[in-house]
């Protein structure tokens, strides 16, 4: 029994010290039992005899139990940073949360090792154990009560060290990012274009959660700043633009600061209720694809004025190819079906999937190479996960009896980006979202899902499905919707008209040129915010 309370324990303090090496407060009720455990177990194994341990044992127990208290105490005026040169001495550097954390992980893992039954000299190793666990207490309880003093001496305490790095970046703009877990996509399909701007911008990210998904997919400069009141100190004179990605709660905390230009730019076009929400109304800009970003505000009674809105197409569209895919002989026709997620209420709910494994029947026994690419929110909803993955493996089945070439899971969703799905089909079924007018650049045949029943209101509330070819709310018509799809394609002429209307009427060379020039913009004009539309931004 004791040695399999000391391997568990063990096993725990390890997977922090390898999954989260640098967290204070990572597991922490987990890290406390285990500590206990260890406790009780030198108790019976040595009693008063190893009464160093038991001492440092107590102590170590004590602080797990109340790491978040330490954590916080510890974050006061620090913000981590990603890609920025922060200069810090020797002290400063070893009074960080991250250095303090993993003192207390090796600490952790030094505990147990030091909690052996059989282990040689117990008393001068327990004794040097806990002199090694007092100066590492007393150096956290130094830094805690530096922490605390700088509290009471400064209303809002900020990272000074860091401020200074940002300073000498000289930041033409931020991008602000606060969101739901697993959002990270939101930003990252803006983030090669910030590059392309070609002028310096830092990431304030300010959900800890995102900090690592974010920082993995650009070398840019990124501060988590999870404080409102650090905001306001920490963004330095040279920025004149701030940009954001979604309608995150935490971005009216950075709007209230009114010397910048706040420019919404959302995380794709669609008609669904979020793009033309009333919040918009609070940014200075508002970047939007096409026209119908404009009229889908006006159509719904959001009054913005026109010399907020800057159409300036989708720069990532790109790289999209336009017009009918180049097919060799005998080459299968690839169907792409992209459906949405449930949405945060019902109201919004657009997903298919209910009627997803009956439309991708339907499209298998038509003898076409399928891609199938769920939305990223789809894990989050238990319900809806499932069905995905029956569809999955309807996929999969046929995919191994057949040997078509089908496109499902990570190679759909992680290998491949949305463009690179848009250019490898020839026609696509989408449910209500950005997806849907993303394929509409490229000029192929698509179909509109109705889960929601809208039925003959359908256009009215989604003009893009004029476009499109609709599937009824139980996909009853599928085998109609198809015929059209793949073959009679009666709406190729509307289609250019909508996509005009959504998109704008720019090639795909220009799209990337027309959002730097009005990013740009932004910031060379901060001085007045009250500016007209550009005519470089397609306004």
């Amino acid at each position: 029994m004791k040695w399999a309370t000391i391997l568990l324990s063990l096993v725990v303090f390890a997977t922090v010290l390898w999954r989260s090496p640098r967290a204070v407060g990572a597991m922490r009720i987990a890290r406390t039992l285990a500590a206990i455990a260890v406790l009780i177990q030198t108790w019976y194994s040595g009693g008063t005899g190893r009464s160093a341990l038991l001492v440092a044992g107590i102590g170590i127990t004590l602080f797990l139990a109340y790491a978040d208290i330490v954590a916080r105490a510890l974050h006061i005026a620090y913000l981590q940073t990603i890609a920025i040169d922060v200069e810090r001495s020797r002290s400063e550097r070893l009074s960080t949360p991250p250095s303090i954390g993993l003192m207390v992980n090796l600490l952790g893992v030094l505990y147990v090792l030091a909690a052996v039954p059989a282990l040689p000299q117990a008393r001068v190793t327990d004794a040097i154990f806990l002199a090694v666990t007092v100066a590492v207490f007393g150096w956290i309880g130094a830094a805690v009560l530096q922490k605390q003093l700088m509290r009471r001496s400064e209303s809002h305490p900020v990272d000074l060290r860091v401020k200074a790095a940002v300073d000498r970046i000289g930041p033409k703009f931020v991008v602000h990012f606060a969101g739901a877990r697993h959002s990270e996509y939101q930003l990252a399909m803006w983030l090669q274009y910030f590059d392309q701007v070609g002028d310096p911008y830092v990431i304030l990210v300010r959900d800890r959660y995102l900090l690592e998904g974010i920082a993995s997919r650009t070398g840019a400069p990124i501060v988590l700043v999870p404080a409102q009141s650090v905001l306001d100190r920490l963004v330095p004179d040279s920025v004149g633009a701030c940009f954001y990605v979604n309608h995150a709660a935490k971005n009216a905390q950075l709007i209230k600061l009114d010397k910048y230009v706040h420019v919404q730019l959302m995380h794709g076009d669609s008609d669904k209720a979020i793009s033309r929400s009333p919040v918009s109304q609070m940014y200075d800009r508002v970047f939007v694809a096409g026209q119908a970003g404009v009229d889908r505000y006006l159509r719904h009674g959001v009054e913005i004025p026109e010399y907020k809105f800057r159409r300036i197409g989708r720069p990532q569209l790109h790289q999209i190819q336009v017009g009918p895919r180049p097919r060799s002989e005998g080459d299968a026709l690839t169907v792409l079906y992209t459906p949405t997620w449930a949405g945060l209420t019902s109201e919004v709910d657009y997903s298919s999937l209910q009627q997803g494994k009956r439309i991708v029947s339907a499209l298998l026994e038509r003898g076409v190479r399928l891609i199938f690419r769920a939305h990223p929110y789809t894990a989050a909803n238990r319900a809806y996960r499932e069905l995905a993955d029956q569809i999955r493996e309807i996929i999969a089945a046929d995919a191994a009896a057949t040997g078509r070439d089908h496109w499902w899971g990570p190679r759909a969703e992680a290998e491949a980006t949305l463009t690179d799905c848009i250019n490898a089909a020839d026609a696509a079924v989408s449910d209500i979202s950005g997806t849907a007018s993303d394929w509409l650049y490229c000029g192929r045949p698509l179909a509109m899902t109705d889960p929601r029943g809208f039925g003959s209101k359908y256009f009215e509330e989604f003009p893009l499905a004029r476009a499109a070819y609709l599937l009824e709310q139980d996909a009853g018509n599928v085998e109609e919707v198809l015929d059209q799809l793949l073959s009679i394609d009666s709406r190729e002429a509307i289609r250019s008209e909508v996509r005009e209307y959504y998109l704008g009427d720019f090639a795909p060379e220009e799209l990337v040129g027309v959002f730097r020039r009005a990013v740009k913009e932004t910031y060379e004009d901060a001085g007045s915010k009250v500016v007209g539309p550009s005519s470089a931004a397609g306004g």
